[in-house]
């Protein structure tokens, strides 16, 4: 299972300007682990290691595995200091079991633990997984369901215990959807899926009720109906009622794509010195000896709080979850992702409200704002996640066969197909 290393930087945005102070990167690296790293590894393990004796097995041997193993070892570090380890073995082609997933001191305080499992579940997506399991240590769990959850593990029970010998264990688990959903299908793939997690529902005027099965409730439970209906465009849970966002469910099945007519993926265009300390750029490799002997490695640098500025256009259909297209000028499309959150504002409250606008250079922020209409004065500030780049950009020449009308001068919106054709022209 090959894997390609990452050069993660807290805070990297340089500033480019000299007649600007910006803050200093600071640099991590996400890698596979190397012969040096195991007594860290142990370290941070150790709650597992003393919960399952299959996990001392595994580290005792990492050493032997090849980099094709059904066995991977991933690290997150920083300032030659681990922060977070994962450990996991594929049951399947298709099926992952994370083995143990460890946070070490101040990982969380930086955020590198939510990132380490978005960076891993990526990893997993390169590689067509369809279903990831974890079986979690009740008594540890509390820093690790946090980053979990939020990256789109869900709850699926509990190993209860009443003795001393063995512990309550919290499974989870994270399914992988390759496919685009409708947003008129779906209320119909909530009902689907809901009878498959053992729910049962009936249909309710513009919605339905669901709850859980009588024989599959716990003890001393009774399971009230809850209902997910729609208002408008929005779709409803309750109760207590609330709107369930699309990105909530393309989390939760990443990498699931939902989208409607009304909403077409957005084109980010910048130059290449403020894309380079920002995401990562195809065709960039380095050589590391591992524990897997793998013969390469690729480092790719992008920043651990992902954050870019630019014209204030496409907002819209702009919504979290929407799709972005990064392209470096004279160089080609080189990557998507997706919009984790957005502002729009004038840049002296920008500054003022969010601390990552330290590391822009101002005079380039105010250069990006809208000199006229509406929104003259402001610039538009995108928070993106789940960033993959392409085996190979793909140039302006390229993509002009695809459209003869593509112009990327400014951020804007793209057609579905032309994204489409776009994505796969670059894997």
């Amino acid at each position: 299972m090959p894997f390609s290393g990452l050069v993660l930087t807290e805070h990297n945005f340089l500033c480019h300007s000299s007649s600007s102070k910006c803050k200093v990167a600071m640099k991590m690296i996400l890698r596979q682990a190397v012969k040096k790293d195991l007594p860290a590894i142990w370290n941070i393990l150790k709650p597992w290691t003393e919960q399952d004796s299959t996990v001392s097995v595994v580290l005792e041997n990492l050493p032997a595995v090849g980099e094709q193993s059904h066995i991977q070892c991933r690290v997150f570090e920083q300032d030659n200091i681990l922060r977070c380890v994962g450990l996991w073995i594929y049951d399947t082609q298709d099926q992952v079991r994370l083995l143990a997933l460890g946070f070490g001191p101040g990982a969380s305080d930086i955020g590198a633990d939510t990132r380490f499992v978005r960076e891993v579940i990526l990893e997993w997506t390169a590689m067509r997984v369809a279903k990831v399991i974890a079986k979690i240590p009740e008594m540890h769990s509390a820093p690790l369901i946090g980053p979990l959850k939020s990256s789109g593990f869900m709850f699926e029970g509990i190993s209860s215990s009443l003795t001393e010998k063995e512990r309550a264990q919290l499974h989870l688990c994270k399914h992988f959807l390759y496919r685009t959903l409708p947003r008129s299908g779906v209320m119909n793939f909530l009902k689907e899926f809901l009878l498959s997690l053992g729910y049962e529902v009936r249909e309710e005027g513009d919605g339905f009720g669901f709850r859980i099965r009588s024989e599959y409730r716990l003890p001393f439970i009774f399971s009230a109906w809850h209902r997910i209906t729609r208002s408008g465009s929005d779709i409803i849970v309750h109760p207590p009622a609330r709107v369930l966002e699309l990105h909530e469910l393309e989390t939760l099945f990443y990498p699931l794509q939902i989208h409607s007519r009304a909403e077409k993926p957005i084109l980010l265009p910048m130059e290449k010195k403020r894309a380079t300390p920002l995401i990562e750029l195809p065709m960039f490799e380095n050589h590391q000896d591992t524990l897997f002997d793998t013969a390469s490695m690729r480092h790719m640098k992008v920043p651990l709080n992902n954050l870019t500025y630019s014209y204030p256009s496409g907002l819209p259909g702009m919504r979290k979850g929407l799709p972005l297209l990064f392209y470096i000028n004279r160089v080609g499309a080189v990557g998507s992702g997706r919009v984790e959150d957005w502002f729009l504002d004038e840049p002296k409250n920008l500054y003022s409200n969010l601390d990552e606008m330290g590391f822009f250079d101002p005079e380039d922020v105010k250069e990006h704002a809208a000199t006229s209409g509406p929104r003259s004065g402001k610039v538009m500030v995108i928070r993106f996640h789940w960033y993959r780049t392409f085996k190979r950009a793909v140039t302006f020449e390229e993509i002009r066969r695809m459209d003869e009308n593509f112009n990327p001068q400014r951020t804007r919106t793209l057609p579905w197909d032309l994204f489409q054709s776009i994505i796969s022209a670059g894997k």
